[in-house]
């Protein structure tokens, strides 16, 4: 494998959804702790930048732009700063080429079929890879490379500046003593996003018996329209959130009370600032896929057998979204917040 003294610069590669880049973020504190001299640094999209800023863990962190950086670019500027680790826990074309081509001593990668010529470290993960959740397959690697793990634990920088921005927004809105609900129109898949219709039914089931206010957050421009078909439907009780960058996103969240969200990067972001979520799930599968933490919940459709899917399109109407039923969302969102010991105003 590799003589722990001879690492002195490392590169972490992790390219993806928000969602994965920050499941991914455990791995940092494991390696500080084995290489506490090093430097390492972080190579991710641009868009997931915020995920490792003011990260204590690394130096610095570097970005990738799909439709607008060269490769060739990328390729040369990691060569010329010498490290002797890379960690590509992303393993696609372009990563594998970018790692191949590094000039690192030492290159570790998932295994994947026409990729693993990029290694000389390859992680085999088949056994692991949709057996257990993603956070762990991450660490599962830290462990097969040879680095201890004796951290589980997220981390995404929240500070002052950003809860200030986020409860500025509610006492302007005249909520910032109400109870809040975050929902998050967010999903990389149409398929995994819990529809507008039925989150409007949603919420106004809860209107009949609970004084809350919802905080509709959203990432592109399709779900800024969604938001404000709820807001036009529910306009009461209802709030879209200016269009924010990550960090100002999860302190959105942790000024809130609760959070109830499909599978998505927002779903996660959520989770890791300490707020309880219910995340409800479909074609993908909680156990791989959840927030992670003792405070969060999930729900499923559970009597459908075609549930994990993992299907981007599905042929029969999303029925694992749009046919569970509400009554039981709003029953695991009441038991959620019992088990942490919080009370939703009634009217």
């Amino acid at each position: 494998m590799f003589n722990k003294s001879e690492i002195k610069k490392i590169l972490f590669i992790k390219f993806g959804g928000i969602g994965d880049v920050l499941l991914s973020s455990a791995v940092l504190p494991n390696l500080r702790s084995y290489f506490p001299e090093a430097e390492i640094n972080v190579l991710t999209y641009k868009n997931c930048r915020d995920v490792f800023d003011d990260n204590p863990f690394i130096n610095r962190v570097l970005t990738f732009e799909l439709g607008r950086d060269d490769s060739l670019r990328l390729i040369r500027s990691i060569r010329k700063q010498n490290y002797d680790l890379i960690i590509d826990l992303f393993a696609n074309p372009r990563t594998a080429i970018v790692t191949f081509f590094s000039g690192a001593k030492f290159r570790a990668g998932y295994a994947f079929k026409h990729r693993k010529y990029a290694y000389n470290i390859p992680l085999v993960m088949d056994d692991v890879i949709g057996k257990m959740h993603n956070l762990d397959v991450n660490l599962e690697a830290l462990k097969r490379i040879g680095i201890p793990v004796d951290s589980r634990d997220l981390f995404l920088s929240i500070t002052k500046y950003h809860d200030e921005f986020a409860l500025k927004y509610f006492k302007d809105n005249n909520i910032d003593n109400s109870f809040k609900i975050a929902i998050p129109m967010a999903g990389g898949w149409e398929s995994k996003k819990y529809k507008v219709k039925d989150y409007i039914k949603l919420i106004k089931l809860f209107n009949e018996k609970y004084d809350v206010k919802f905080i509709l957050t959203w990432g592109d421009e399709y779900e800024h329209r969604d938001s404000i078909q709820i807001n036009k439907a529910v306009p009461g009780n209802t709030y879209i959130l200016p269009d924010t960058s990550i960090r100002y996103l999860a302190a959105f969240f942790k000024n809130s009370n609760a959070v109830i969200s499909g599978d998505s990067g927002h779903m996660h972001i959520a989770a890791v600032t300490g707020v309880p979520v219910l995340g409800i799930f479909g074609p993908t599968d909680p156990l791989q896929q959840g927030p992670v933490g003792a405070m969060h919940r999930t729900i499923t459709h559970s009597q459908l057998v075609c549930l994990n899917c993992a299907l981007l399109d599905c042929q029969i109407g999303n029925i694992c979204m749009t046919e569970l039923d509400k009554d039981k969302i709003i029953d695991a969102f009441l038991n959620m917040l019992e088990e942490n010991n919080i009370t939703i105003p009634l009217k």
